[in-house]
């Protein structure tokens, strides 16, 4: 018996955001939200710490999700020693990036 998690989902690409908004994966209004998220990603980008990966990951003129979650895990790592007693990080690059829920 196939595990039925691993059955490709089979969905004509005029059919995607129909699909998309019917699962909740997005809401109808994403287009205008789309602006707003990529305001956060340039003012993020701005205060981004000198680091080559870093800087090779944001040299690309695309910038996708996993691009994203390698970079709060090399932020996650710079920004250790920021974190006060409670295990918050008291950095404002990490504050600002947990906030967004990159």
């Amino acid at each position: 018996k196939q595990n039925i998690q691993n059955l490709p989902i089979d969905i004509q690409t005029s059919k995607l955001l129909d699909w998309l908004v019917d699962r909740r994966h997005c809401n109808l209004k994403w287009q205008s939200e789309v602006t707003v998220i990529r305001e956060k990603i340039n003012a993020a980008i701005q205060d981004m710490p000198e680091n080559e990966e870093i800087k090779k990951l944001l040299s690309g003129s695309y910038i996708h999700y996993f691009h994203c979650l390698r970079i709060v895990e090399i932020l996650r790592g710079t920004e250790a020693s920021s974190k006060n007693i409670f295990g918050r990080y008291s950095s404002q690059r990490m504050k600002y990036t947990i906030k967004t829920k990159l």
